[in-house]
């Protein structure tokens, strides 16, 4: 059985698509945990009502507030032995089911997705990030590298070690993605769309094109405490054994550095930080219109070069920082 875990807050303009997705799909071994997080519309109602119409969803109240507190109280209650993490205003597509029995043969599987409007008309393909998957821990570590939760599914023994995510974590993508580089013995990656990725006014996030000076800073801030709570609240789960005490340094000045209110050119051109990071301050801070266009042309030759190397193929990517003795540990 799959059990999709689904945080569910103001979304009545959406959640019964997200939901009648499922439905409609011919694969039937599934449950959906819904956690319904103390919503202000009609987004409760809504639910029960779905509820009521099919035995495989269940909807619970937030015991406490805030997505992470949703989705470990929703991994609490789940029952199947692969987890995905969804969310209520967007829709899976219903080949994903297609791939599910792959999971009998590794760890964890991720796929890419559509970037859509409100409406889900698709804008853009998004593509996994495949240093992501094929560089080891340490480096996705040290860069705070993450990808987004929903391009995620793994076994119960993966989960076991993603969750309790940390109360006091900002947001969860890095922690999901720096987890499972850590205890993955394989990942396998599908490349192809699975996943409508809904943009629209209420996220948190601001939609994935959005580079409001606003935003720019409260994201920045967002990072500065999520490193704070990888190094100080969790470092027998993940930090372990690291021997560079230093190794957010770099990561946490660019943060920094793109957090203050102002910021002068020179004090880019003056930070000591890597190149690659005084570029990306020097777009995000000074040059902010380029960034949306440059994610585009990402996606424009992701998908180019998708088309050309490897078209709707899947492999299983070895995790590099993990030894074989740990892997035939951790998998069940």
């Amino acid at each position: 059985m799959i059990s999709f875990i689904m945080p569910a807050k103001n979304v009545s303009l959406y959640v019964s698509e997200a939901i009648s997705a499922l439905i409609k799909a011919n694969y039937q071994d599934w449950e959906l945990i819904i956690i319904e997080d103390h919503s202000t519309d009609n987004t409760l109602s809504i639910l029960r009502e779905m509820e009521e119409q099919d035995s495989r969803i269940r909807v619970f109240e937030n015991k406490g507030s805030g997505k992470v507190i949703g989705l470990n109280y929703g991994y609490t209650l789940v029952s199947g032995e692969v987890i995905k993490c969804i969310d209520a205003d967007d829709v899976l597509d219903m080949k994903f089911f297609d791939y599910v029995d792959i999971m009998n043969n590794c760890d964890v599987l991720c796929h890419d997705g559509y970037v859509t409007t409100n409406k889900l008309r698709v804008i853009r393909n998004y593509s996994v990030d495949k240093s992501i998957l094929i560089k080891n821990f340490s480096y996705c570590l040290k860069y705070l590298k993450g990808l987004p939760r929903w391009i995620w599914s793994f076994t119960r023994s993966i989960g076991d070690k993603i969750f309790p995510i940390p109360a006091n974590l900002p947001f969860e993508d890095v922690w999901f993605t720096l987890m499972i580089k850590k205890w993955a013995g394989n990942i396998q990656y599908i490349n192809r769309e699975l996943y409508y990725y809904r943009q629209h006014s209420n996220q948190t996030y601001g939609g994935i094109l959005n580079f409001d000076d606003k935003l720019i800073l409260f994201r920045a801030k967002r990072m500065l405490k999520l490193i704070d709570v990888i190094e100080h609240e969790q470092t027998n789960r993940l930090i372990s054994g690291m021997n560079d005490k230093n190794s957010f340094d770099e990561v946490r000045r660019f943060y920094e550095l793109l957090a203050k209110e102002t910021l002068h050119l020179g004090e880019i051109v003056s930070s000591g930080i890597p190149l690659e990071f005084k570029v990306k301050l020097l777009v995000y801070r000074k040059l902010s219109f380029l960034a949306p266009l440059i994610i585009r042309l990402k996606w424009f030759v992701d998908r180019r070069r998708k088309a050309i190397t490897q078209p709707r193929s899947h492999r299983i990517i070895k995790n590099e920082s993990i030894s074989a003795d740990c892997v035939k540990s951790k998998v069940k």
